[in-house]
């Protein structure tokens, strides 16, 4: 049987490029969020059915096993280490990732003031480390995105680890569409067991 065919890896990284399949990368300025302070990601929203925290659990563990091979593989290329937040902006999460957040025993409160960065960062590091987002879990590794109309793969990697001309094999790529198809599935269990919004998205702070 001949060997499946993959697609071309894209060389160039998508600095300032946001992939429509990736809605998780979503920035708080892109998508639709709450303007109102009580309905932000430290206000209690309804409790995670245990069914779904497990999935979600399983789906986190997958994706984490994934990302360490990742960054064995790459091990000579990847710098990132406690205290780079160079990625650690703003952005805003789904209702899922933010009431599994706000019911950790992690969540603590936002630093104020705190521009562009996230304000759950503390001295350059992560005070929801464990219970971080898919998106923040993914910081570091280059990421895939399949391009069926052109039948390639575009590659959106962090300039601080990988220079513009890298040249990526398909191996080197994490490949986003399927865990961000779980989670989109996940979520709207959540949402609909919940009665809400499935397309809403939270700002972390």
């Amino acid at each position: 049987m001949a060997p499946v065919a993959r697609p071309a890896v894209e060389q160039s990284h998508l600095q300032g490029k946001t992939p429509a399949s990736d809605f998780a990368r979503l920035r708080e300025s892109d998508c639709r969020t709450i303007q109102k302070r009580e309905a932000m990601i430290n206000h209690m929203l309804p409790p995670v059915p245990a069914p779904i925290a497990t999935e979600y659990a399983t789906l986190i563990a997958e994706l984490d096993q994934v990302i360490s091979t990742l960054e064995q593989r790459l091990s000579r290329l990847i710098s990132c280490g406690p205290g780079c937040s160079a990625c650690c902006q703003k952005f805003s999460v789904v209702p899922l990732e933010a009431a599994l957040i706000a019911g950790s025993a992690a969540a603590s409160s936002p630093q104020p003031d705190s521009g562009e960065f996230c304000a759950l960062l503390i001295d350059h590091r992560c005070s929801i480390y464990p219970e971080r987002p898919i998106i923040c879990r993914t910081h570091g590794v280059p990421l895939g995105y399949l391009d069926e109309a052109h039948e390639r793969i575009e590659v959106s990697a962090c300039p601080l680890n990988f220079p513009a001309d890298h040249p990526f094999e398909y191996d080197d790529l994490l490949l986003l569409d399927s865990f961000n198809s779980r989670l989109a599935a996940l979520n709207s269990a959540y949402c609909r067991t919940m009665g809400i919004g499935a397309d809403l998205r939270l700002p972390l702070a």
